[in-house]
């Protein structure tokens, strides 16, 4: 009995690639699809993961920018800069009005924000003013908000 030295070429150079491309392909469909296959175990450590990190912002938020009454803040502001003209109230992020004991944040471009709307504002990454788009917190580095949400992708010399 002979063996046919082509039959060993053929395994060897055309069915163990293709395994391996449909392992990679099977491998990179069910990596982007992880969330399908265990919705509740993905979801639920994403969301933990969000939280962590809103809740270390705010904590930045509070360490760098004191909560005050609304009517302290403004008193404040008008002796700081006694020639300008605060006559109207600030905006908030949420739109509503300041109540004359609405507990603030106020930044140091003179925008005075609701706290609980600017602690979720900062939480979500957001890094500036919604006003004049100055940082919250000036000197701290910048993270942009989608290198933090994302998983990164895979290198391109893997991609099929």
């Amino acid at each position: 009995m002979t063996q046919n030295p082509n039959g060993n070429t053929i395994i060897i150079g055309i069915i163990v690639p293709a395994c391996f491309v449909v392992l990679l392909v099977t491998l990179l469909i069910l990596h982007r699809h992880r969330s399908y296959l265990l919705p509740g175990l993905t979801h639920d450590v994403e969301a933990a993961r969000k939280a962590e990190r809103m809740q270390q912002r705010r904590g930045e938020l509070e360490n760098t920018i004191k909560i005050e009454s609304f009517h302290n803040w403004q008193a404040a502001q008008k002796d700081k800069h006694p020639s300008s003209l605060l006559t109207t109230d600030p905006v908030a992020i949420c739109l509503d009005e300041f109540d004359e004991d609405a507990q603030i944040r106020g930044l140091r471009c003179s925008h005075a924000f609701h706290a609980q709307c600017l602690d979720e504002w900062f939480g979500r990454c957001n890094e500036y003013c919604p006003l004049c788009h100055r940082t919250i917190i000036p000197g701290k580095n910048i993270v942009k908000a989608s290198m933090m949400e994302w998983p990164r992708p895979l290198p391109v010399a893997f991609m099929v």
